[in-house]
């Protein structure tokens, strides 16, 4: 159970951060595909709330398991976890990062535009942790040596593919996105958003 929530988190955070991307980039679901009118921001909004969701019980099977023993503090501040404390520690650090950015997307209009944009960068360093724990931590919770060509872990490595080109592109097409010669970078409307865990408003 413990492993499947968190492939579970991983495919949410996935997709919720190319949903920024596209956003970010002022993606149109009419003039691309596919074709339609889509309401990327609710399923921005909803894909946000599922991976923190599935990230903070993820964790939570663990205490109910009676090999190895795992105990609040081992979730909280998993340093002397019994099991891959170091990864352990990098995944609660994610989850951590990932609720300052929701939290923070949630007070967007108190705390102000420009706080708001500069903790949502956190999304980045908070994905890496996130693919970096559930690439390298074994989900059998035995030896501590995972299989990299089991199924769940090619599903990580192959997300975390994703992941990077997504970034490599937004970053090719950052100041125009795909609106042909950036005809808007200019313009006063226009906004920035950096993509990933995003709830609350984008402009």
């Amino acid at each position: 159970m413990c492993a499947y929530l968190g492939l579970g988190a991983v495919g949410a955070a996935t997709v919720n951060l190319l949903l920024g991307m596209l956003m970010s980039m002022r993606y149109s679901p009419v003039k691309f595909w596919p074709h339609r009118r889509v309401n990327l921001f609710a399923l921005h909004q909803w894909t946000a709330y599922l991976a923190v969701v599935l990230t903070l019980t993820h964790p939570v099977v663990l205490l109910f398991l009676h090999e190895p023993r795992f105990r609040w503090v081992d979730i909280l501040f998993p340093i002397w976890s019994p099991l891959q404390p170091k990864l352990n520690l990098a995944g609660a650090v994610a989850l951590y990062l990932l609720l300052i950015v929701l939290v923070s997307s949630l007070l967007r209009t108190r705390i102000g535009r420009p706080v708001w944009r500069n903790l949502h960068y956190l999304v980045f360093p908070a994905a890496v942790l996130l693919f970096l724990h559930s690439i390298l931590t074994d989900p059998n919770l035995k030896d501590g040596h995972p299989d990299l060509l089991d199924g769940g872990k090619v599903f990580v490595e192959a997300a975390s593919l994703v992941s990077l080109a997504a970034v490599v592109v937004r970053w090719r097409l950052r100041g125009r996105g795909f609106r042909a010669g950036g005809a808007d970078s200019k313009s006063p409307a226009r906004t920035a958003s950096t993509g990933g865990l995003k709830p609350g408003p984008t402009s």
